[in-house]
Parts: structure tokens; sequence; C-alpha cells
């Protein structure tokens, strides 16, 4: 059997250059544990430049460019035989038209194979970018049709999958192609546990894009009362963005769109107290002792009039760490069983022993 990844391109600031060699390492390890017999091929994209447009995940030119010649590369596959009856696609960001040729070709070249979609974020999300910014409804269908040619479509937390089915008004009858299964970060957990030990300063890290949903204003105001790290004004390297981590005392957060949030998660694992609003899959994620009340950060001006609480919630956390390494621990458990692996999702596509990660 031929899994073919479709990757969402390989940028070193994000986690995506990660997914790129560890996904297929997942699946083949995972495959060598069930005894399934698969041939994984990674279907790159051409080549495109570094860095991203502002505020934005991507680069909104290079990814379609990217996208566009993996579209070219699959329909080559078909063309050429090397798609075989009962293959696999994986499609690691589902905001991908290439999910349509593959549909596409199956069902007119009579090539039954399995569509498995990552989603993301999208305009089916009013705080996302492409929420903001997109005229509606066409993108909406869209993201209807890609949830409807794939077999399985994953979502990393509940928050994420009942948000996508609601806003899009997913018929009852299709909901079971929606599947909470957390994400494949598997690999950067003993990457970031070795900094738990690092001297953990009287820092505070805001690691966030600087875009309207995260809200860096409040950051730069608060630095004010605190050392606050804002990274996208440093230009780290991966391995001095972990550096900054392990030596956090917390990690802060007042985004008003999250749908997992990979760099709380990140700096937890490294030994950061999270300090988050309960909003988005924040409040299904972290432990109450983590989350400070939604109404203090739900905008600029409600932060003014609740910035003192604010303050005195991370102050707290930061004069007390050892109070709450207990709780972290508890936390790291939480995040590495539910959020931080896709066994589901991995076993889909093996048609392996669907596990549960509840």
């Amino acid at each position: 059997m031929n899994i073919f990844i479709v990757p969402i391109e390989p940028i070193d600031s994000r986690y995506t250059k990660q997914w790129y060699g560890n996904i297929p390492l997942l699946i083949n390890q995972r495959a060598n544990y069930l005894g399934v017999s698969v041939n994984v091929v990674t279907i790159d994209g051409a080549d495109i430049p570094e860095g991203t447009t502002d505020g934005a995940f991507l680069n909104f030119g290079a990814t379609n460019y990217y996208k566009a010649t993996q579209a070219a590369a699959v329909s080559k596959l078909f063309m050429d035989g090397a798609v075989q009856p009962g293959d696999k696609f994986l499609i690691t960001d589902a905001w991908n038209f290439v999910i349509t040729p593959i549909k596409y070709m199956s069902e007119l070249l009579d090539i039954p194979v399995e569509i498995h979609s990552i989603w993301h974020a999208g305009a089916y999300d009013p705080s996302d970018i492409l929420g903001m910014k997109m005229s509606k409804p066409w993108p909406w269908y869209a993201e209807i049709s890609w949830y409807l040619s794939s077999d399985y479509n994953y979502f990393a937390t509940d928050f994420h999958k009942d948000m996508f089915m609601e806003n899009l008004d997913i018929q009852e009858q299709f909901k079971n192609k929606g599947i909470r299964s957390g994400q494949p970060h598997d690999p950067i957990i003993p990457e970031l546990e070795k900094y738990l030990d690092y001297e953990k300063l009287p820092q505070v890290m805001w690691p966030h894009r600087y875009n309207a949903d995260k809200q860096p204003d409040i950051a730069e105001d608060l630095s004010s009362d605190f050392n606050m790290i804002i990274t996208q004004k440093m230009n780290l390297s991966k391995d001095q963005y972990y550096q900054t981590m392990g030596n956090s005392k917390a990690i802060f957060s007042c985004s008003l769109h999250e749908n997992l949030g990979i760099s709380i998660m990140e700096a937890v694992l490294a030994g950061a107290i999270p300090i988050v609003p309960d909003r988005c899959s924040y409040s299904e994620m972290y432990l109450d002792e983590f989350k400070y009340p939604s109404e203090w950060t739900v905008s600029v001006s409600a932060y003014q009039e609740n910035k003192d609480k604010l303050v005195k919630f991370i102050k707290d956390r930061i004069d007390n760490y050892q109070d709450y390494v207990t709780l972290l621990e508890r936390q790291r458990v939480i995040l590495k069983q539910e959020y931080l692996t896709a066994n589901i999702m991995i076993d889909n596509i093996l048609n392996g022993q669907i596990s549960s990660i509840r």
C-alpha cells in the first residue's frame, strides 16, 4: 500500500519543517509496530522562498505556487499508473485545492483511494485571517467541498471540530467524517523536555505572530510590568527559540483565535507555566490554575480595565514558580496524551486498531 503525503510547505520558523520529516517517520514506526507493509512517498511542491506574509502563518502567494505544483505532481502519479486502488493520501493542510483533483481522478479513473486531511484553520473561523479577509460565501463552499471529498478529517481539539461543524453547518450524516485526533508532534517532546532542568528566569515569553487575533498591543503594554520576551522582535533560530522557552518561568497568551496553540504546548514541555485566557482551545486543554478569565483580554480596552488583576495573576505564577511544578507535570501529561500525538489518525491511515485518546 502506498501512502502519499502531501505536506504543508516546510518553513524553518514553523513546525511545518519538523512535520516534513517527522510525519513519514511516525507512519513508518507505527506501521512496523502494527505489522503493516507500506511505502511512504512525500509529494513535494516547487521550491519557494522562506518567510511568510505579515501576520500570517504562510506566504499567501508562495503557498499557492507550492500547492499548484503538488497538484501537478499528483496528477502525473495518476497518469503514470503509480497510484493504485486502496492507496492513501494524507493532506497535512486541508486548505489545499489538491484535494479536488485527487477526488476527481480517483472517481473518474476508477482508482479508489482514501483521502485523510488535517484541518488547521480557515474562513469558517471568523477570528482567523482567512475568516477576516476573505469575502463570503465562496470560501465556505470550498471548505465544505474539501471536507466532503475527504474520507477522514482531523481536528486537534474538540473546540476546533465543533466550531467547524457549526459554522459550516455540516449536515448530521456527514459529521462522522470529522475526528478529534490531536496532532503528530510526538518527536518534539524529548527535544523540549531536555530544557526542564534549565535555569528558570523571571521572564515571560510571548511567542505569537504580530496579527490582530493575537493582540500584540497587550503583550507590548505588559512589557512595562515584566521582562516580556516578544520573540517576533528577536529573529531567533529554532534552537534559540527553544532555549528562550527553557529559560522562561512563564509563557503568556491573549489570543482571540487558537485552535490548538503549538507554542504554548512547546513551552509547557520545556517547563514554563502557561498563562492563557479561558477561551478557544485553551479552555479544554489547560488546567484551571493556568487560565485567567476570558473577559480580561477579550479586547485591548477590556485589558486596560482588568490590567491590575492580570498583572497580579502573572506575578503570582512567576514569584511562586515552585508551587506550580506538580501542576505543570500534570499539564504535560495531558498535552502528551491527548494533543501532541495523533495515533488515531495514523491508525486510520494504516487500517490498524483504532485507538482512543480519551
